[in-house]
Protein backbone atom coordinates (compact mmCIF):
# COMPACT_ATOMS: atom_id res chain seq x y z
CA UNK A 1 0.00 0.00 0.00
CA UNK A 2 1.50 3.36 -1.03
CA UNK A 3 1.89 6.49 1.77
CA UNK A 4 -0.43 8.25 -0.32
CA UNK A 5 -2.70 5.53 -0.13
CA UNK A 6 -2.39 5.25 3.46
CA UNK A 7 -2.69 9.10 4.66
CA UNK A 8 -6.35 9.42 2.08
CA UNK A 9 -7.54 6.42 4.46
CA UNK A 10 -6.33 8.27 7.38
CA UNK A 11 -7.72 11.27 6.15
CA UNK A 12 -11.21 9.67 5.11
CA UNK A 13 -11.64 7.97 8.03
CA UNK A 14 -11.54 10.85 10.63
CA UNK A 15 -13.92 12.78 8.29
CA UNK A 16 -16.59 9.90 8.49
CA UNK A 17 -16.10 9.70 11.49
CA UNK A 18 -16.85 13.39 12.28
CA UNK A 19 -19.65 14.18 9.10
CA UNK A 20 -21.64 10.92 8.63
CA UNK A 21 -23.70 8.01 9.91
CA UNK A 22 -24.04 4.27 8.81
CA UNK A 23 -26.44 4.32 4.86
CA UNK A 24 -25.13 7.90 4.17
CA UNK A 25 -23.44 7.91 0.70
CA UNK A 26 -20.39 9.52 -0.03
CA UNK A 27 -19.48 12.02 -2.54
CA UNK A 28 -18.42 10.07 -5.75
CA UNK A 29 -14.39 8.82 -6.52
CA UNK A 30 -13.67 11.68 -9.37
CA UNK A 31 -15.70 14.43 -6.21
CA UNK A 32 -13.34 12.99 -3.54
CA UNK A 33 -10.40 12.59 -5.89
CA UNK A 34 -10.24 16.50 -6.09
CA UNK A 35 -11.10 17.16 -2.83
CA UNK A 36 -8.23 15.46 -1.42
CA UNK A 37 -5.50 16.27 -3.81
CA UNK A 38 -5.12 12.90 -5.47
CA UNK A 39 -5.37 10.83 -8.44
CA UNK A 40 -8.59 8.70 -8.84
CA UNK A 41 -6.26 5.58 -8.92
CA UNK A 42 -5.66 6.66 -5.53
CA UNK A 43 -8.89 7.56 -4.06
CA UNK A 44 -9.94 3.78 -5.74
CA UNK A 45 -7.63 2.40 -3.89
CA UNK A 46 -8.13 4.00 -1.11
CA UNK A 47 -11.99 3.22 -1.04
CA UNK A 48 -11.51 -0.45 -1.68
CA UNK A 49 -9.32 -0.82 1.41
CA UNK A 50 -12.02 1.20 3.70
CA UNK A 51 -14.56 -0.99 2.00
CA UNK A 52 -12.20 -4.61 2.60
CA UNK A 53 -12.17 -2.99 6.45
CA UNK A 54 -16.09 -2.76 6.68
CA UNK A 55 -16.08 0.87 7.24
CA UNK A 56 -17.81 1.60 3.71
CA UNK A 57 -19.54 -0.40 1.10
CA UNK A 58 -19.46 -0.14 -2.56
CA UNK A 59 -22.60 -0.75 -4.77
CA UNK A 60 -21.76 -0.83 -8.41
CA UNK A 61 -23.71 2.05 -10.29
CA UNK A 62 -25.04 3.51 -6.76
CA UNK A 63 -22.17 5.13 -5.24
CA UNK A 64 -20.00 4.35 -1.66
CA UNK A 65 -22.20 4.09 1.49
CA UNK A 66 -20.77 4.48 4.92
CA UNK A 67 -21.41 0.82 6.63
CA UNK A 68 -19.32 1.96 10.21
CA UNK A 69 -18.00 4.74 11.78
CA UNK A 70 -14.90 3.81 13.16
CA UNK A 71 -11.88 1.75 11.81
CA UNK A 72 -9.74 2.73 15.16
CA UNK A 73 -8.77 -0.30 17.04
CA UNK A 74 -9.06 0.71 20.58
CA UNK A 75 -6.63 -0.76 23.86
CA UNK A 76 -7.36 0.42 27.10
CA UNK A 77 -4.26 0.80 28.84
CA UNK A 78 -5.61 -0.62 32.33
CA UNK A 79 -6.63 -3.96 30.87
CA UNK A 80 -3.84 -5.95 30.14
CA UNK A 81 -4.35 -7.24 26.39
CA UNK A 82 -1.42 -7.97 23.61
CA UNK A 83 -1.44 -5.98 20.91
CA UNK A 84 -3.01 -8.91 18.82
CA UNK A 85 -5.57 -9.74 21.22
CA UNK A 86 -6.70 -6.37 21.30
CA UNK A 87 -7.53 -6.05 17.21
CA UNK A 88 -9.02 -9.33 17.58
CA UNK A 89 -11.12 -8.05 20.49
CA UNK A 90 -12.58 -5.06 18.35
CA UNK A 91 -13.58 -7.49 15.73
CA UNK A 92 -11.04 -6.88 13.36
CA UNK A 93 -8.96 -9.10 10.90
CA UNK A 94 -5.52 -9.88 12.65
CA UNK A 95 -2.14 -10.63 10.81
CA UNK A 96 0.83 -11.01 12.23
CA UNK A 97 4.26 -10.64 10.25
CA UNK A 98 7.36 -12.07 11.84
CA UNK A 99 10.00 -10.41 10.71
CA UNK A 100 13.03 -11.76 13.06
CA UNK A 101 12.49 -14.47 15.70
CA UNK A 102 16.60 -15.42 17.36
CA UNK A 103 18.65 -15.58 20.53
CA UNK A 104 20.83 -12.51 20.94
CA UNK A 105 22.29 -10.78 23.61
CA UNK A 106 19.72 -8.45 25.36
CA UNK A 107 20.71 -4.66 24.72
CA UNK A 108 21.91 -2.58 27.87
CA UNK A 109 17.99 -0.86 28.01
CA UNK A 110 16.19 -4.09 27.91
CA UNK A 111 18.32 -5.80 30.07
CA UNK A 112 18.38 -3.44 32.97
CA UNK A 113 14.53 -3.56 32.46
CA UNK A 114 14.60 -7.56 32.57
CA UNK A 115 17.28 -7.66 35.85
CA UNK A 116 19.65 -9.73 33.45
CA UNK A 117 23.02 -9.74 34.00
CA UNK A 118 25.30 -7.76 31.39
CA UNK A 119 25.48 -11.31 29.76
CA UNK A 120 22.18 -11.95 29.29
CA UNK A 121 20.57 -12.92 26.50
CA UNK A 122 16.69 -12.76 25.33
CA UNK A 123 14.83 -14.51 22.64
CA UNK A 124 14.12 -11.13 20.11
CA UNK A 125 11.10 -11.30 18.34
CA UNK A 126 10.38 -8.97 15.65
CA UNK A 127 6.89 -8.44 14.02
CA UNK A 128 4.44 -6.00 11.75
CA UNK A 129 0.53 -6.62 13.18
CA UNK A 130 -1.59 -5.61 10.70
CA UNK A 131 -5.80 -4.92 11.30
CA UNK A 132 -7.54 -5.88 8.11
CA UNK A 133 -4.28 -6.16 5.91
CA UNK A 134 -2.78 -2.65 6.91
CA UNK A 135 0.17 -2.44 9.11
CA UNK A 136 -0.93 -0.73 12.54
CA UNK A 137 1.96 -1.87 14.95
CA UNK A 138 5.13 -2.41 14.69
CA UNK A 139 6.29 -4.63 17.78
CA UNK A 140 9.20 -6.07 19.42
CA UNK A 141 9.48 -8.47 22.24
CA UNK A 142 12.56 -9.57 24.29
CA UNK A 143 11.69 -12.62 26.72
CA UNK A 144 14.71 -13.85 29.07
CA UNK A 145 16.03 -16.85 27.77
CA UNK A 146 15.51 -19.21 30.39
CA UNK A 147 12.07 -17.99 30.15
CA UNK A 148 11.73 -19.37 26.04
CA UNK A 149 13.39 -22.56 26.91
CA UNK A 150 10.28 -23.85 28.54
CA UNK A 151 8.35 -23.92 25.69
CA UNK A 152 8.68 -27.56 23.87
CA UNK A 153 8.57 -25.96 20.63
CA UNK A 154 9.96 -22.58 19.54
CA UNK A 155 8.11 -18.96 19.11
CA UNK A 156 6.22 -19.01 15.51
CA UNK A 157 3.87 -16.50 15.43
CA UNK A 158 0.85 -15.42 16.69
CA UNK A 159 0.46 -13.32 20.26
CA UNK A 160 3.37 -13.41 22.41
CA UNK A 161 1.25 -13.51 25.43
CA UNK A 162 -0.04 -16.73 24.52
CA UNK A 163 3.33 -17.99 23.41
CA UNK A 164 4.53 -16.86 27.55
CA UNK A 165 0.94 -18.68 28.90
CA UNK A 166 0.56 -22.13 26.93
CA UNK A 167 3.72 -22.94 25.96
CA UNK A 168 5.92 -21.38 28.54
CA UNK A 169 3.74 -21.71 31.16
CA UNK A 170 4.01 -18.77 32.35
CA UNK A 171 1.20 -17.04 34.82
CA UNK A 172 1.19 -13.56 33.16
CA UNK A 173 0.22 -11.08 36.44
CA UNK A 174 0.69 -7.84 34.73
CA UNK A 175 3.26 -4.88 34.33
CA UNK A 176 3.60 -0.79 33.91
CA UNK A 177 4.20 0.73 30.42
CA UNK A 178 4.55 4.11 29.54
CA UNK A 179 3.87 5.91 26.38
CA UNK A 180 5.96 8.29 23.99
CA UNK A 181 4.84 10.46 20.85
CA UNK A 182 8.18 10.32 18.78
CA UNK A 183 9.03 10.12 15.35
CA UNK A 184 9.34 6.65 13.58
CA UNK A 185 13.14 5.60 12.98
CA UNK A 186 14.36 4.13 10.05
CA UNK A 187 13.63 0.26 11.41
CA UNK A 188 9.79 1.23 12.51
CA UNK A 189 9.09 3.38 9.30
CA UNK A 190 10.12 0.48 6.91
CA UNK A 191 8.11 -2.10 9.20
CA UNK A 192 4.84 0.85 8.86
CA UNK A 193 5.53 2.50 5.44
CA UNK A 194 5.80 5.43 7.17
CA UNK A 195 8.27 8.07 6.18
CA UNK A 196 11.18 8.12 8.80
CA UNK A 197 10.52 10.75 11.31
CA UNK A 198 6.77 10.26 10.73
CA UNK A 199 5.02 10.44 14.06
CA UNK A 200 3.77 7.18 15.68
CA UNK A 201 2.46 6.20 19.48
CA UNK A 202 5.17 3.93 21.52
CA UNK A 203 4.21 2.04 24.22
CA UNK A 204 7.19 0.58 26.74
CA UNK A 205 6.31 -1.87 28.72
CA UNK A 206 7.44 -5.11 31.05
CA UNK A 207 5.52 -7.97 32.36
CA UNK A 208 5.86 -10.13 35.50
CA UNK A 209 4.76 -13.83 35.96
CA UNK A 210 2.41 -14.39 39.40
CA UNK A 211 5.88 -15.16 41.40
CA UNK A 212 7.24 -11.68 40.43
CA UNK A 213 10.36 -12.59 37.78
CA UNK A 214 10.28 -10.38 34.92
CA UNK A 215 9.23 -12.31 32.03
CA UNK A 216 8.60 -9.93 29.08
CA UNK A 217 9.90 -6.75 27.41
CA UNK A 218 8.03 -5.24 24.56
CA UNK A 219 8.41 -2.03 22.67
CA UNK A 220 5.54 -1.42 20.24
CA UNK A 221 4.84 1.77 17.92
CA UNK A 222 1.40 2.60 16.62
CA UNK A 223 -0.25 3.94 13.80
CA UNK A 224 -2.54 7.16 15.37
CA UNK A 225 -4.85 7.10 12.81
CA UNK A 226 -5.67 3.43 12.66
CA UNK A 227 -4.97 2.61 16.64
CA UNK A 228 -6.18 4.10 19.47
CA UNK A 229 -5.13 3.97 23.05
CA UNK A 230 -7.07 4.76 25.62
CA UNK A 231 -6.35 5.23 30.03
CA UNK A 232 -9.06 5.11 32.40
CA UNK A 233 -8.09 7.30 35.17
CA UNK A 234 -9.69 6.80 38.85
CA UNK A 235 -9.62 9.56 41.57
CA UNK A 236 -8.34 7.70 45.01
CA UNK A 237 -9.00 9.87 47.90
CA UNK A 238 -9.74 13.49 48.51
CA UNK A 239 -8.36 17.13 48.61
CA UNK A 240 -5.00 15.31 47.25
CA UNK A 241 -3.23 18.33 44.86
Amino acid sequence: MGKAVQAVMGELSTAIEAEYRPGDRLPSEPALASAYGVSRATMREALQNLAGAGLVRRVHGLGTFVTSVSTKMESALDVDLGVTEAIRAAHQQLGVQVIRAAEQPAPQEVGEALGLPPAGRVLWIERAILANDVRAVAAVDAIPVAIAARAANPYEGGSVYRFLEVDCGVTLAGGSASITAVGAERRVARVLDLEEGEPVLRVSQTERADDGTLVLYSEEHYVPNLFELTIRRTRRGRGVA
